[in-house]
């Protein structure tokens, strides 16, 4: 079974996932240890480890006006590597049209992941 989005291609067939945004690279789904969906503080992608600045709930820790942020997942791997799949092509507001558009779509890979580790 192979699922390609634009972030992220899944190919159970092959054991493999390859993200083209994000940490890009071709991985090993056996590798997984964990995944979710996140958000990310948009000033920080690329700048420090994936998923490092999170924003929750609309608001980040840092600053109390509503940040604008990528929807993604994070992956940590059984090397306990961090990646990232951003879902979000351009940052977003939270509960925008567009974050939800972004979340649906994270919801969907998500789900593809969750069913191959069912097996």
């Amino acid at each position: 079974m192979m699922k390609e989005f634009r972030s992220i291609v899944i190919d159970a067939d092959s054991n493999t996932y390859t993200i083209k945004d994000g940490t890009q690279g071709e991985y090993k789904l056996s590798e997984i240890k964990k995944y979710s969906i996140l958000n990310e503080h948009a000033n920080y992608r690329g700048k420090a480890e994936p998923f490092l600045h999170q924003v929750l709930g609309g608001a980040s820790s840092f600053i109390a006006v509503e940040p604008k942020l990528y929807v993604g997942i994070k992956i940590t791997t059984t090397a306990n590597e961090t990646l990232a799949v951003y879902i979000s092509e351009n940052p977003v507001l939270f509960n925008s049209d567009l974050y939800m558009e972004d979340k649906k779509e994270a919801e969907r890979v998500k789900a593809v992941f969750d069913e191959f580790f069912k097996k």
